[in-house]
């Protein structure tokens, strides 16, 4: 029998790409990412590792977070070998006729900060959420990387591994301000105003 059998039927386990000492490429059921915020990468991956049946540990695990089938075998390999992600998957981006900015992000499975924020309860972080509007911003409405201050902050719920959420960016070039906006529906995540060191030309 394969060593992949029983960990391709757990019932946390949407898509299983490749299973072996080499590593883990699976995408996660809305069973499995539930079972993630539960209990941490740590933990969800020592369950899910009790179900193969290999002569060592894999050497890595990647969560993906769309659909493998697609992929060719060198991509599926790339994926499994890849540094695991810091920044969001941007799936739109739209402009408003205000030069606003609307992007549809989904947080990754595979975080690499959600190891330490928190290992048994992954939470994005609201310093994180800054520095992805930040870093968002600039290539796009051509603004610094850099803050200076911070205002009217308000963190109203929280960002979990797999979340969408639509940011909404505002370069305000008069006041050197940064509007940003984390929402989903009728959902508030994060919202505020950063003052920029300096904007780019």
């Amino acid at each position: 029998m394969s060593t992949m059998t029983p960990l391709r039927a757990h019932a946390w386990i949407a898509e299983l790409a490749h299973a072996d000492t080499d590593g883990v490429l699976l995408r996660p059921s809305a069973e499995g990412i539930a079972a993630l915020h539960q209990l941490g990468r740590v933990a969800w991956i020592t369950q899910l590792g009790a179900a193969l049946d290999l002569p060592a540990p894999p050497a890595r695990w990647r969560l993906a977070d769309a659909s493998l089938a697609a992929l060719t075998p060198a991509q599926r390999g790339a994926l499994l070998h890849a540094d695991r992600p810091l920044l969001p998957h941007v799936r739109e981006e739209t402009r408003d006729a205000d030069g606003s900015l609307l992007l549809r992000l989904r947080v990754p499975l595979d975080l690499v900060h959600f190891d330490g924020h928190f290992p048994a309860a992954p939470v994005l972080p609201g310093m994180l959420q800054l520095g992805w509007a930040l870093a968002l911003a600039a290539p796009r409405l051509g603004t610094a990387a850099e803050c200076r201050e911070f205002e009217a902050l308000k963190f109203q719920h929280l960002l979990r591994p797999g979340d969408d959420v639509l940011l909404h960016l505002r370069w305000d070039a008069a006041r050197g301000k940064l509007h940003f906006a984390y929402r989903w529906g009728d959902q508030a995540y994060s919202s505020g105003r950063l003052l920029l060191e300096h904007a780019h030309g």
